[in-house]
């Protein structure tokens, strides 16, 4: 038996992270034997360059972290908040095993990214990378989250009670943690 770690990769906005995110990435752990997965909030996501802003790095960073918190397996990861930039996997990915050369890395993606993975940027070099491995879209989605929070709704049952806890408090400082969003070089 290989005794070279076997790390998932999980990026994405998190904007917020909600419940389906964890599910996935402990799912992944499980399915495909992974020491841990990193969780890795995008700094500016090649997909998201325009729309709403999303919640500022700090917040999302801190979001990010506080639903690990209680998931062995799970490990914030803060590679693209600190590169700055547009986000691209195959820079990450680099990255990521150059600090661990003998690991085995499994990049997390949705279903419904598998089919764009060709045009992504660098895609031969990063299948020679990585594996990538899909799960189903969950039903939580940030963009609802993010609009059920503008509305003065219940985001219950769709974020950790830790990270609804940390938006609350964001919202009743008078922040609700937007930041701007940079453009796309």
């Amino acid at each position: 038996m290989s005794s070279a770690q076997r790390i998932g990769i999980f990026g994405g906005s998190f904007n917020p992270i909600h419940l389906g995110h964890v599910g996935v990435a402990e799912r992944a752990a499980a399915d495909y034997g992974l020491s841990k997965v990193l969780v890795v909030p995008a700094h500016v996501s090649p997909f998201k360059t325009v729309g709403p802003a999303p919640l500022d790095d700090d917040l999302r960073w801190k979001l990010v972290q506080i639903a690990c918190e209680g998931h062995p397996l799970l490990e914030p990861c803060d590679i693209e908040l600190r590169r700055g930039g547009v986000s691209y996997t195959i820079d990450t990915v680099r990255e990521i095993k150059a600090l661990h050369p003998d690991a085995e890395l499994f990049f997390i993606v949705g279903e419904d990214s598998v089919a764009g993975l060709p045009h992504w940027r660098s895609a031969d070099e990063l299948a020679k990378l990585c594996r990538f491995v899909s799960f189903p879209r969950t039903p939580e989605s940030s963009t609802e989250i993010r609009r059920r929070m503008e509305a003065g709704e219940s985001i219950e049952g769709l974020v950790d009670p830790r990270v609804a806890a940390e938006l609350a408090v964001r919202r009743a400082a008078g922040s609700d943690g937007r930041g701007s969003r940079p453009r796309r070089p």
